[in-house]
Order: C-alpha cells, then sequence, then structure tokens
C-alpha cells in the first residue's frame, strides 16, 4: 500500500512562504533551540578514526536503547528532537533482544576497514596465464556455481528485514547493510570466477535451494538469523577454508582468504545475536530449540547436494582418477564431519548446550560421510 504526505507540498502556500522567507535572509533559527545534548565525538585510536563506539555516548549511544523501543516510530536518527507530525515507519521489529549482538558495532567498522575489490584485488590473469585441466575447471565452476545460490540468500535476508526494523537500532541496521554489501561483492567474485575459466556457469542445486527458501523465509528475525548468519555463514566458513586448502590456483585461494573474512564477521555477528536474544529472553529457549528441530535439516541438504560434494572431492583430490577421487572423498568426509562439529560447538556456545544430544543431524551426517 502507498503512503501519502499529509499535504501536496506543491500546493501548500506556508511551505512556499516559509522558504521565501528564508531565502530573503529571514532566518527563524528554531532548531538552534533543539533540546538535544550537546557533545564533542573524539576517537579514542585517532590511528583508527571515529567510531560508532566512540559515540556511544548518553541519548546518541546505544548501550541504553531499552529493550522495547515504544516512543520512536518515525525514521529521525536516535537522539534528535522529535516535535511535530513525524509518520509512523511501521516497524514491525522493536525489542533489541530480537536483532541486537552485543559486537555488532565493532563488526560494522571491521567490514568497511576491510574492504576488497574483486576487480582489482584478485590476479584474474593467472587463470589465463595457467589454466586448469578441463575436468579441475568444469569442478571449479560447478562450485561456484553452487556458492552464488548462497550467497543470493545472503544478500536477499538482510534486504527483507533492513526497512522493518526500528531506526533506533541504527548501527544494527548499518551492520545489515554491510552484509549485503559483502554478499553482493562475493556473488561478484564467484560469478566472475566461474566464468572466466571458459567452463560457464554449471547446474543449480534442487535440495540446496529448496532448504535455503525455507530458511530466508523465516517468520521472525531472530529465527531467520540463526538460520542465515549462523546455520549458513558456519557451513560456509569452513567450506571456504577447505577450498583455500586445496585450491588448485592462487586465484581461487585469493578468493577464499577473502571470503573467509566476510563469513567470519557474519558468523561472529549470528552467534552473538542468538546468544543475547537467549539471555535476554530465557523462555525464548524452547521456542529456538522447536525453530531448529524443524528447520535445521536444510544443512542436510546443502551438505548432501551432489553438486556441492563432487566437484569438492574433484577440486580436493586433484583430478577424475581413481587415486584423485579416493584422496578427495576422504578430505571431503572430514570437511562435511567439521560443519556439523562446528555448527553445534556454536549453538552451544550462544546458550542451547543440550541441542547436539537432541538433534537429527549428526547421525545422519555419520552415515554420509562414513561412505567416505
Amino acid at each position: 500500500m502507498a503512503f501519502y504526505a499529509d499535504k501536496d507540498y506543491t500546493v501548500d502556500e506556508t511551505v512556499l512562504e516559509a522558504a521565501q522567507k528564508v531565502m530573503q535572509g529571514h532566518l527563524g533559527l528554531h532548531w538552534y533551540e533543539a533540546k538535544t545534548e550537546r557533545i564533542a565525538g573524539r576517537p579514542s585510536d585517532p590511528r583508527r578514526g571515529l567510531t560508532y563506539q566512540d559515540l556511544d555516548v548518553g541519548s546518541y549511544g546505544y548501550t541504553n536503547i531499552p529493550e522495547d523501543v515504544r516512543k520512536s516510530q518515525s525514521m529521525v536518527s536516535r537522539g534528535s528532537e522529535k516535535v511535530g507530525k513525524l509518520p509512523d515507519m511501521g516497524y514491525v521489529v522493536n525489542r533489541k533482544s530480537d536483532v541486537w549482538s552485543d559486537n555488532v558495532a565493532d563488526l560494522y567498522e571491521e567490514d568497511k576497514a576491510r574492504r576488497w575489490v574483486p576487480a582489482a584485488d584478485i590476479p584474474w590473469n593467472e587463470l589465463h596465464a595457467r589454466p586448469l585441466a578441463p575436468e579441475l575447471e568444469m569442478a571449479c565452476a560447478q562450485l561456484y556455481t553452487f556458492l552464488q545460490e548462497c550467497q543470493m540468500v545472503s544478500m536477499d535476508f538482510p534486504s527483507k528485514w533492513v526497512a522493518l526494523i526500528n531506526q533506533d537500532f541504527l548501527e544494527q541496521k548499518s551492520w545489515l547493510c554491510a552484509q549485503m554489501l559483502d554478499a553482493s561483492r562475493l556473488f561478484e567474485a564467484f560469478r566472475k570466477r566461474a566464468l572466466y575459466g571458459g567452463a560457464g556457469l554449471g547446474r543449480a542445486s534442487v535440495t540446496a535451494e529448496q532448504g535455503l527458501k525455507e530458511w530466508l523465509w523465516a517468520d521472525q528475525f531472530p529465527q531467520g538469523s540463526v538460520s542465515i548468519n549462523l546455520s549458513l555463514a558456519g557451513f560456509l566458513l569452513v567450506l571456504y577454508r577447505q577450498v583455500a586448502a586445496f585450491a588448485p590456483t592462487n586465484v581461487d585461494r585469493a578468493i577464499m582468504r577473502y571470503a573467509m573474512q566476510d563469513a567470519g564477521r557474519q558468523t561472529a555477528y549470528g552467534l552473538g545475536q542468538l546468544r543475547y536474544h537467549l539471555k535476554h529472553r530465557p523462555l525464548e529457549v524452547s521456542a529456538m530449540e522447536g525453530y531448529l528441530d524443524h528447520t535445521e535439516h536444510v544443512l542436510l541438504g546443502l551438505i548432501g547436494s551432489p553438486e556441492l560434494l563432487e566437484p569438492m572431492i574433484i577440486i580436493c583430490g586433484g583430478g577424475l582418477e581413481k587415486a584423485n577421487v579416493d584422496k578427495g572423498r576422504i578430505a571431503t568426509a572430514k570437511f562435511i564431519r567439521l560443519v556439523v562439529r562446528e555448527y553445534m560447538e556454536r549453538i552451544a556456545a550462544a546458550g542451547l548446550a543440550g541441542h547436539a544430544g537432541r538433534s537429527r543431524i549428526p547421525a545422519m551426517i555419520d552415515r554420509i560421510s562414513a561412505a567416505g
């Protein structure tokens, strides 16, 4: 539904007359009397520059944001004076414990400091100078096709929620925007890598996409965050480390190195957000356990996707000969077990210490990895 301002300013003479008076030199200066705090923001570390942490002061800070934001429903920046008929933005996420993580301001500042540019920071020419064997290039193209699917969802999740979250959580909303940029940058790098080598894109994964859609469309932000920012990002972090260890080219190794730092920040937020949510809302522990019981099967859909497993085996083994495939199967089995182990460790660290004992995933993963 469209929103219409309460006036059409092209026919509002009071607005036009006020603007004319100002341009004639008659300044009202009513904003001089704004009832706001007077502070002078200074960087605690001049080498790092002025950060959000340095501005965590009084009414401008984030430490003292209440759990329930009731009186701020407009787009006004936190700490400003609210006067007149400000529009109600209809925010649906107004509880701090639904979105906050104690590390969110740090992660936002780190994200900006560690920006990279796929077009310039990846040594693309090396792919042309040292082309891979056809089966390895095809495996890389398929892997990067799969990773594009994952990054599209990583980009869609924050974009789905950012306009629905109360403006008072501005550091967290800034972080969501940084997440979108991270995901779009990784998507760019993965797409360029797949298309540079000459093999083109591979085949989409039905099991992965069906599961990713289930995670993406979680009804509430905390549930969606644990799926996208903890489960998916944690899975990708292990995957990036695995590919970096067996990377067939310096290009792939460089891409994975940058991808690891981006996924590491996303996972850190996901863990911190779940921990903050459960600490401040202990009655939600049972509901979160139930959500994971019903949705963590998606992790199995990602891990068990042939569109991922087969190129991983070829890349880790270095080819399609039997000896290569055997070597690749062993390495990929270790990767699978590591994904689940780290997932359970993060869930426990966030406050769900007993979850591994009730999860169906470890037994299913044992069946898959045992075959390797």
